[in-house]
């Protein structure tokens, strides 16, 4: 495998055997362009300059593109971003020492996540190892690659020229085993540099295609409980992120609730006829309601880890019971329902393509359809008598009333009701580890017509004319249906993971506006990845909920009765600060200034912007089951 031509650069079109030197730095960025990686997210300093000098190198050959965060832990949130949007290997790198360790609560994120990313750190030169070398991280200073240990599927330091190449390729072919996750390199300066020799062409694009196969007898024996239930019931998770359509489509034709978890919100439309709302935290009564009901007597779990957030801390009585039936590719989630009936192993969209060959549904499609009283438009909008509605979607609502309320200061519940219909179809929600995850769960309900295996072109019809979004611009969602309109990171749940993953996500979508909710403390420790946006004109719109606290340790604080202490944070104008960073940013303190904010314009702009939304402080957010998972509170 060739990796430099006469210019001593690497070609890409080149694919013949042959033995050539090449750095080590130019190795791995051949590697990265041979897979399609489009950027490498990360901050430059002397010890990784060998690898920033590669890149360089390859982006004059059509290589992936160097985007410099402003700190380590941002760059591995927008490569877990990136590779969420895409599919593809999401990338970051980060220095010696406190590079590299800053860079672990992003890769740590991708790990919860489930996203395929590599990280790169460097190390001192090998012969310095022990002696007390600038930022040393060997095993015998501040041992970073076995910090790494805890949070990679695969983590190794290299520490021979000759161990480059494979350790490049079972890193990145680690990244993308079941279950995804990041997987992590240290590179020593001097190998970086070194000379490196292949002799043999390695094609990592064929071997990625590969697909595991699929527990053919368990498969046919969920289509047989399926078409005997009485009535069974489809829980989606993350892990169903390429085959939520399939499920769709079967529920439909069995006229079967759908419930998801808070992590696969982002891939079943709230206003489908088969949803009942998602379960676990910040969760709707109504799907608490379905798995309670005594005619239930099949729950088919489908891609879900059965975490505590996703269970609703384990409850044995709704969820984890003899009832369950469990569909995953990721033999780990089994270890969370070993009480279910049935195990089956295999990717759920091949799975569910196999059982929907076989169960014969009892009902048809048409029966469950919505109201013929009503037609829907492209963004899944109801129209009647040629006024487009607003729907409520198809679950409960905690409380409903502040859904609607006009009230001054902003709802926070209201905010999340009104943001979808401001923005064109396409658009992605990204929401924090805050409490804006919490109302996003609960009250963020997204217009579009997801309801089956077929994804539709979310462009704006001509019936969208009565709605005030229908002189937006018309999107084509083209997206990658493992991508989803929302999503948040659970069981880790980073501060500030939104806005780096924001970012990385705009790189993967530059074609559709993405929203990143967020917290103002979460703003305080990292608005500065704002600037990444405003340097490389994205359109991302950073909300930030703003309510002068932590505003989930105040409310938890009160509902578990303890003292009322730390939460309070100084009333920051984040407006003024992102202008001060070069990016439009408005004040917005009640409905009707959500409202004149110029959406069209921003986002005909293509451009960054902040909307410091000054939310009543006293909205109490719906983290009941989280303070039942803490043993406080009623």
């Amino acid at each position: 495998m060739p990796l430099k031509d006469s210019d001593g650069l690497a070609k890409a079109s080149d694919s013949s055997a042959a033995e050539s030197p090449a750095e080590g730095g130019d190795l791995i960025v051949h590697y990265l362009q041979q897979i399609g990686v489009e950027y490498v997210f990360g901050v430059p300093g002397g010890a990784i300059e060998p690898l920033v000098n590669a890149i360089a190198r390859g982006m004059r050959r059509g290589g992936p593109k160097l985007v410099v965060a402003r700190h380590e832990s941002g760059a591995a949130f927008m490569a877990d971003g990136y590779a969420r949007e895409t599919g593809k290997l999401g990338v970051c790198f980060a220095t010696t020492g406190p590079g590299a360790t800053n860079m672990i609560t992003g890769v740590a994120a991708a790990y919860h996540n489930r996203n395929p990313v590599l990280a790169i750190t460097a190390q001192t030169r090998l012969e310095t190892f022990g002696r007390g070398a600038m930022q040393e991280c060997s095993d015998t200073a501040v041992n970073t690659v076995g910090m790494y240990q805890h949070c990679t599927r695969y983590n190794s330091l290299v520490s021979h020229p000759k161990q480059l190449e494979a350790k490049v390729i079972a890193a990145i072919l680690n990244a993308f085993r079941e279950p995804h996750g990041p997987s992590h390199l240290g590179v020593p300066l001097d190998l970086m540099r070194s000379t490196i020799t292949v002799d043999t062409a390695v094609d990592l694009t064929l071997i990625l295609r590969t697909r595991p196969g699929i527990d053919e007898a368990g498969t046919a024996e969920l289509a047989r409980q399926i078409q005997h239930a009485r009535k069974p019931v489809f829980l989606i998770g993350e892990g169903a992120r390429d085959g939520a359509g399939r499920v769709l489509a079967l529920a439909l034709a069995l006229d079967a609730p759908v419930l998801v978890t808070p992590h696969s919100k982002g891939f079943v439309s709230s206003f489908h006829p088969c949803f009942k709302g998602v379960y676990g935290l910040s969760g709707h009564h109504s799907a608490e309601q379905v798995l309670t009901d005594p005619l239930v007597d099949c729950v088919i779990a489908v891609g879900c880890s059965l975490g505590e957030w996703a269970t609703a801390g384990w409850d044995r009585q709704a969820l984890l019971n003899e009832r369950l039936i469990h569909v995953d590719a990721n033999p780990e989630n089994f270890r969370n329902s070993a009480m279910g009936r049935l195990h089956v192993m295999g990717n759920p969209a091949a799975v569910f393509e196999r059982v929907s060959a076989i169960v014969q549904p009892g009902k048809s499609a048409a029966t469950t359809a919505p109201s013929s009283q009503h037609t829907t438009n492209q963004r899944g909008l109801r129209v009647v008598s040629g006024r487009v509605d607003r729907p409520s979607p198809n679950c409960s609502l905690d409380e409903p009333t502040e859904w609607v309320s006009n009230a001054t200061p902003l709802k926070p519940h209201r905010l999340m009701r009104d943001l979808p219909y401001l923005l064109p179809p396409g658009t992605r929600f990204i929401a924090d580890g805050t409490a804006a995850k919490g109302w996003a769960i609960h009250y963020l309900h997204i217009p579009d017509r997801r309801f089956g295996e077929r994804r539709l072109p979310m462009g704006i019809s001509p019936a969208d004319a009565a709605d005030s979004s229908a002189s937006m611009p018309r999107l084509q969602d083209r997206r990658q249906e493992s991508a989803g309109l929302f999503r948040t990171s659970m069981e880790f749940s980073c501060m500030g993971w939104a806005i780096g993953h924001a970012v990385g996500a705009s790189f993967g979508r530059r074609d559709v506006p993405v929203v990143c909710l967020t917290g103002d403390g979460s703003m305080l420790m990292n608005s500065q990845e704002i600037t990444v946006a405003a340097e490389h004109r994205l359109p991302v719109f950073f909300v930030v909920l703003n309510d002068a606290g932590l505003g989930t340790i105040r409310h938890g604080q009160i509902l578990g009765g303890a003292e009322q202490i730390g939460w309070q944070l100084p009333e920051i104008d984040f407006a003024l600060m992102a202008k001060s960073m070069g990016i439009k940013g408005f004040v917005v303190r009640t409905v009707e200034d959500l409202q004149d904010v110029d959406w069209h314009g921003l986002v005909k702009a293509r451009e960054p912007a902040l909307i410091d939304v000054r939310i009543d402080r006293d909205a109490v957010p719906p983290i009941k089951q989280r303070m039942k998972s803490l043993g406080v509170g009623h």
